[in-house]
């Protein structure tokens, strides 16, 4: 508890006055950028980069000659002086050692200075730099860290300033590129001195503090607790040897255990003591979470509702065509859907699709398809090129790796010529004029939403008057009855040439009924969704 208590202590007062110390330095940066010209920052340090590396290397090495200065007079001029200037009044208005700007060369470990605040005996000019010797200069890293940090500044002890602390600002040219930074040196000796001055007072009264504590504690402790709790633990074991016999028989074992002082202990005797009222608390929150559940049970309900009124169910009378379709989820809310609607006055889409998973989930990435796909429809293009923009738009931020096959097709009325293409979905049943029945072997390609890019291929089904089309998801071939037979492509054809000379509404009914009464009592296992087209 010692060693935790100084810890903690320490940390938050050095770790709160260095934050202090860091913002107010911030501030400071900021204002300093606010004052300084934009254009002639980004002038002076494309100037000084240009200097320093077009100098020759032999004179490069001694920053200090007088050749080095040379090269560096003509940045010197009235601009150069009224920016340095303006650092000067910073250093000498606030509590700061110096502040200065500059890049950073990470080849040679150099800061380069562009701009420096320091007094005249010791300010550097454009293109003088400081190396990293003896671990004078932080590296680039520490610098990017120190720039990314609230908190977190370099620290560096002197014989003439102590200690003081560094804290870098990164400089952004107009378009947001990183020129360099900038650099502000504060002393944090007082600093230090008030926290020798905080351990060298707090730790021994702390100490002191702790050993007298611990030696009252322990004496309390014998009298006070390890009796009562030994006197509680032997009333537990009879309550609970008591409580396997009747449940519902009060008892009074904690009531009878001594307790000379009203403490915690005291306070755990008593709750012991009316325990039956926990109990009773405890059914009444189990009936209320049971409540919860009818209510959101009843909200699912309703999402459903809302969900099925976002499925048309008959498309208006036409005297050119029947159509209907229907989707039976198989929770309270499904991942089928299907969709038909106009292109044109001779242009009819028709939509089948079945997401993966089931559930909420699904029911949010089908509505999000249904809209994509009805959306690029009514812009224009084949099935292919639909489902191609489909599949790259469900691609975005699919982190659930979510995917939707899907069968398209767009009728051309006046000639009843279908194209379609098919995203991974079930073969679709074409029917002639005299309503008979055949699977077709349409080619597939990937479900949208699992790869970027995807291509897909476009084919032609030519219905004629008196023929039709019934598109499916896989809830009705894959359905099973108690002994998990499957329903089957087969039978799914025996039922659509069983009723033939019906309605589409009538026909899919009919469909749905041979599925149920196959299945029978077993348990609905996945959507069942179907779309029936009939040319008149």
């Amino acid at each position: 508890m010692l060693i935790v208590t100084l810890i903690m202590s320490f940390r938050f007062y050095v770790y709160s006055n260095i934050r202090n110390y860091k913002a107010d330095l911030t501030a400071l940066a900021d204002f300093t950028f606010a004052q300084m010209d934009q254009e002639y920052l980004e002038k002076v340090f494309a100037a000084t980069k240009d200097l320093y590396n077009n100098m020759p290397e032999e004179i490069k090495r001694d920053p200090f000659s007088d050749e080095f200065r040379k090269y560096s007079f003509p940045l010197l001029d009235d601009k150069y002086y009224e920016a340095r200037e303006l650092l000067i009044k910073c250093r000498e208005t606030t509590n700061i050692s110096n502040i200065y700007l500059g890049f950073y060369d990470e080849e040679n470990s150099r800061l380069v200075l562009v701009l420096d605040g320091d007094i005249d005996e010791y300010f550097y000019i454009p293109g003088q730099y400081i190396e990293d010797h003896g671990a004078n200069l932080e590296s680039w890293d520490k610098i990017v860290q120190i720039m990314e940090s609230n908190w977190y500044m370099s620290l560096a002890y002197s014989s003439m300033l102590g200690f003081t602390a560094t804290d870098y600002h990164p400089v952004y040219d107009k378009t947001g590129t990183l020129m360099g930074v900038l650099a502000i040196d504060t002393s944090v000796q007082k600093f230090y001195d008030e926290i020798i001055m905080f351990n060298a007072i707090f730790l021994p009264a702390l100490l002191l503090t702790f050993i007298l504590i611990a030696l009252i504690i322990s004496r309390i402790i014998e009298k006070h607790v390890i009796k009562p709790v030994k006197g509680l633990a032997s009333a537990a074991q009879s309550y609970t040897a008591r409580d396997k016999v009747n449940e519902s028989e009060e008892t009074g074992y904690f009531e009878k255990v001594e307790m000379k002082f009203a403490n915690e202990l005291a306070d755990l005797r008593d709750t012991m003591a009316y325990m039956e009222h926990d109990i009773a608390r405890s059914m009444r929150e189990i009936r209320r979470v049971s409540a919860e559940k009818e209510r959101m049970t009843a909200e699912l309900d309703i999402a459903s509702e809302i969900q099925q009124s976002a499925l048309s169910a008959d498309f208006p009378e036409s005297d050119r065509f029947d159509l209907y379709a229907s989707m039976h989820p198989a929770k309270l809310i499904g991942g089928d859907f299907y969709d038909f609607f106009m292109i044109d006055d001779d242009h009819l889409a028709l939509v089948i699709a079945d997401v993966s998973g089931k559930g909420v989930p699904a029911a949010l990435f089908m509505m999000k398809g249904k809209e994509i796909i009805k959306q690029r429809s009514m812009s224009g293009g084949t099935p292919s090129q639909i489902l191609e923009y489909t599949n790259n738009q469900l691609v975005i931020d699919n982190e659930k790796a979510m995917f939707i096959t899907i069968w398209l097709g767009i009728l051309e009325i006046s000639s009843g010529i279908i194209t379609a293409s098919s995203a991974g979905h079930e073969y679709p049943f074409i029917s002639d004029s005299e309503g008979n029945y055949t699977k077709l072997e349409d080619p597939h390609g990937v479900m949208c939403g699992a790869m970027e890019d995807m291509q897909y291929e476009d084919y032609t089904i030519t219905v004629p008057k008196g023929g039709g089309i019934f598109v499916y998801t896989d809830g009705i071939a894959e359905a099973q009855n108690s002994s998990e037979e499957f329903f089957g492509l087969e039978r799914i054809e025996k039922s659509l040439n069983s009723h033939k000379g019906v309605s589409a509404k009538e026909l899919a009914e009919l469909v749905k009924k041979d599925v149920d009464d196959f299945v029978a009592e077993a348990e609905q296992f996945d959507d069942i969704t179907m779309l029936c087209l009939q040319m008149k």
